[in-house]
């Protein structure tokens, strides 16, 4: 047992430094991109260079959840293709330990990075790219964002038919109060009622209109309702917290916050997007373990491979990998594809390569 520790312990130490190199080179390519492009915002409208750097590093979360696979793939490819090109992998097999014992440390690495990615993409990159949001504009219009939500739409479906449909153009979430309403609600697909509203006010847990009438329709006939002095509640199933999600940009919601908004549509409604924004949110993370196998089985497939061919071999399937994961998307937005296939293309097509090869090598 003290030797398998130890041969988990030489792994994880050869895989650190190439992984955490992979996350810096990458990372900075991507952040320094951005800021050459911040950098001559800032000089337009006068803003200070330090807050384009700033923003830019805002951006690292989001650029973290694509650097981290590609950083592990690299990672194994040099850490495994040196101890490969040393006769190291040859010395531990001849000491009748299996393909599968001796990459299983490499096969908890890239679980381990998979959570990694999962928690960036749930908890900091949303954070961050709301933050970024908010700097940006603070540095062009030089004032905060705006609190106050424009132009707010609400739909509920029942049965694939439109049931309520809500119109305000203004929301203001610090005092959880529409105004100008428009609310329309449907039976069967047809018109039953129209209300409008000066306000729309959320008490005691439910929502209350103030100052407005509503007419109710019935064959030919039509019945109007005022409300001036009073208020008139009103059955919506969105609470003050989902108006808010709603109106957020896909970029801007961690991975529940996007789950939490689809099934407030109740899966009617126009929301593919939606549904491959969520699947890619989890499928690009877990590719680093597909990486980190096929990695693995690649670099001790080729005992003579050196760094320069690991690096070379990375930046070729991670490109594979993005091209694949472009085109699906692109199939899936267009409806030629089902979301979740859409988002996991990329993966069961890399990961049927890794695991098959990794089964080849394991015999």
């Amino acid at each position: 047992m003290k030797l398998l520790s130890i041969l988990d312990k030489y792994i994880y130490q050869e895989l650190i430094l190439p992984f955490l190199f992979g996350v810096l080179a990458f990372a900075s390519i991507f952040v320094a991109a951005d800021l050459v492009y911040l950098a001559r915002v800032a000089v337009s409208v006068g803003a200070p260079f330090l807050q384009a750097v700033e923003l830019a590093l805002m951006k690292f979360p989001q650029v973290l959840v694509y650097v981290l696979p590609m950083s592990a793939l690299m990672g194994v490819l040099l850490a495994v293709g040196k101890l490969s090109q040393n006769s190291e992998l040859i010395a531990v097999q001849a000491s009748g330990q299996s393909f599968w014992r001796t990459f299983r440390p490499i096969i908890v690495f890239g679980i381990i990075v998979t959570l990694l990615g999962l928690f960036v993409n749930d908890i900091l990159a949303p954070a961050a790219i709301t933050r970024y949001e908010a700097l940006f504009n603070q540095m062009v219009r030089n004032k905060p964002m705006p609190v106050i939500k424009k132009n707010v739409i609400l739909e509920e479906y029942q049965g694939g038919l439109l049931k309520t449909l809500l119109y305000a153009t203004k929301f203001d979430p610090t005092t959880n109060t529409f105004t100008d309403i428009s609310y329309f609600t449907f039976e069967g697909g047809k018109p039953e009622s129209t209300t409008q509203a000066k306000k729309m006010v959320w008490t005691d847990k439910a929502w209350y209109l103030e100052q407005g009438r509503t007419i109710f329709y019935d064959n030919l006939k039509t019945t109007e309702m005022t409300f001036d002095r009073n208020t008139q509640p009103v059955s919506i199933n969105y609470q003050p917290s989902d108006v808010t999600l709603v109106n957020k940009d896909p970029s801007q919601m961690g991975i529940r916050e996007l789950r939490k908004r689809i099934l407030l549509t109740n899966g009617q409604g126009d929301i593919n997007d939606l549904l491959i924004e969520y699947h890619q949110k989890i499928s690009i993370p877990f590719a680093s373990l597909i990486f980190a196998l096929l990695g693995a089985t690649l670099a001790a497939s080729s005992p003579r491979s050196g760094s320069a061919r690991g690096f070379g071999l990375s930046i070729a399937i991670v490109f594979l990998y993005y091209v694949l994961l472009t085109l699906s998307s692109v199939l899936g937005q267009g409806g030629h594809l089902p979301p979740i296939i859409a988002a996991w293309t990329q993966n069961i097509i890399i990961g049927a390569w890794s695991l098959g090869l990794a089964l080849k090598r394991g015999r």
